[in-house]
């Protein structure tokens, strides 16, 4: 087994170097090199232009360039493969349609590569936007890095028509992997992350041995720790990281490489017993062989065998890892932490969205199943703002007028259930509640058909 200790020192400074962003267009009937080339130069304005960099009968590396962006993509066109089963891939969002697949056999596949530079954000988008361009009558994406994730047409139709930045979430797929223990041993959980070698970053796990009552918190524990490791810029092995707060206080994690990882599951260790990165070898560590558990070294292809760190939850008092349990489901009041960069985005994506949220209002706005709600970030202190909801009484360009729908902690000049007139900038995020369905601008897509 190859050793890695070298990657997980550069993710630990921020300069792991980033995996390509593979991605798969089907699309209808059978389109050739060619033909894509023509679709892609057709394309060509005084804002867009293309340069071919290399071709050969396999496919060809293009540059695309928009200003002073240049964005590098190979290129490969196939025909759909007779093996494969597309609907036996996890899906994003919506189901498609039955008839969707049958199509896509008789379809083809147009392979898209690129490195992220800069944001991975900003660089999934510009990959996904690339595509919608010159695949428009595409069926779906097959997000190859993610571990074959299909994304929908409808999702990029509205994020690239919107000009909306994907949740960090979206980069990558979370696999649940699970075993019943049944009457003589716990159940057990491997969670674990594919996706994010391309944006920098390694990997994450989540190994639990022990039976849990729901998954709870468990997306939101993935998503703010990648959160955090992108809003800092690296990955913060065997450093404690605030992930959210409980009535007890603050969760903290700990990320440790899976290879040293792996001998830490079940059992308390020792914060001064970790390896210090900067110094020693990351190997695969000395196992109880009695000891079995879900994400063990059997479980492991070389694909699972990838830089990857393993979340242990962090005892401040003892100074000590061990891993997370049932208890953390059961804590439904857990308060994940959000950054500034996150918070950010969905201020731009709320406020972007916004004209869908107003419309629906003026259709449903009576309806007695509608709920329409926004989040407005108040200023209470120099560069400080308490974010709460209001639910909405009235709209206009500039201003959104709602009832406050809690007490706040830091404006006691605002009372709850109290209507409130605000400026449209102040507004983070808005949802709309319809009977059993929550409406907000991330999933809105899904109701758009």
């Amino acid at each position: 087994m190859e050793q890695q200790t070298d990657i997980y020192r550069a993710a630990k400074e921020g300069t792991l170097e980033r995996a390509f962003s593979d991605m798969i267009a089907v699309l209808p009937g059978v389109i050739t090199l060619e033909q894509m080339k023509e679709r892609i130069f057709a394309l060509n304005s005084e804002e867009l232009s293309f340069n071919i960099v290399h071709e050969d009968e396999a496919g060809m590396m293009i540059e695309l360039q928009y200003g002073d962006i240049i964005l590098p993509y190979e290129i490969e066109v196939n025909q759909a493969p007779e093996v494969i089963e597309y609907k036996d891939f996890f899906r994003q969002g919506t189901l498609l349609e039955e008839s969707v697949y049958e199509e896509a056999k008789n379809g083809t596949e147009v392979f898209v590569r690129t490195l992220f530079h800069g944001d991975a954000l900003i660089g999934y988008y510009n990959q996904l936007e690339f595509i919608w361009r010159v695949a428009p009558d595409l069926l779906f994406v097959l997000d190859h890095s993610a571990a074959m994730k299909v994304i929908t047409k409808e999702y990029i139709s509205y994020y690239v028509g919107n000009d909306l930045l994907p949740d960090i979430q979206d980069l990558y797929i979370i696999h649940s992997i699970y075993e019943d223990g049944g009457e003589e041993r716990d159940s057990q959980y491997w969670f674990h992350t594919h996706g994010l070698l391309r944006t920098g970053l390694t990997e994450v796990e989540l190994i639990i041995p022990s039976r849990l009552s729901s998954y709870y918190g468990i997306p939101d524990l993935f998503s703010t720790f990648v959160h955090n490791c992108f809003e800092h810029g690296y990955v913060p092995l065997n450093e404690p990281a605030i992930i959210a707060h409980s009535q007890e206080g603050d969760i903290r994690v700990i990320a440790v490489p899976w290879e040293e990882a792996l001998s830490y599951v079940g059992k308390k260790t020792m914060v001064t017993n970790l390896k210090a990165i900067e110094h020693e070898e990351v190997r695969l560590q000395p196992l109880d062989a009695s000891f079995e558990f879900l994400g063990n070294m059997d479980d492991r292809d070389d694909i699972h065998q990838q830089p990857s760190c393993l979340l242990f939850q962090y005892d401040e008092n003892e100074n000590s890892i061990s891993c997370f349990d049932v208890e953390f489901t059961l804590n439904e009041g857990l308060m994940f932490f959000k950054t500034t960069s996150e918070t950010e985005r969905m201020a731009y994506n709320a406020k972007q969205s916004f004209g869908y949220f107003a419309n629906i209002r003026d259709t449903y706005g009576d309806e007695d199943e509608f709920q329409f709600l926004v989040k407005l970030g108040i200023p209470y202190a120099e560069e400080e703002h308490e974010h709460m909801w209001f639910e909405v009484t009235h709209i206009t360009d500039q201003e959104v007028s709602g009832i406050l729908m809690n007490e706040p902690y830091f404006l006691p000049d605002m009372k709850k259930d109290q209507e409130y007139t605000l400026n449209f900038n102040q507004l983070t995020d808005w949802v709309i509640y319809r009977e059993e369905d929550m409406i907000n601008p991330t999933n809105l897509y899904q109701f758009l058909k």
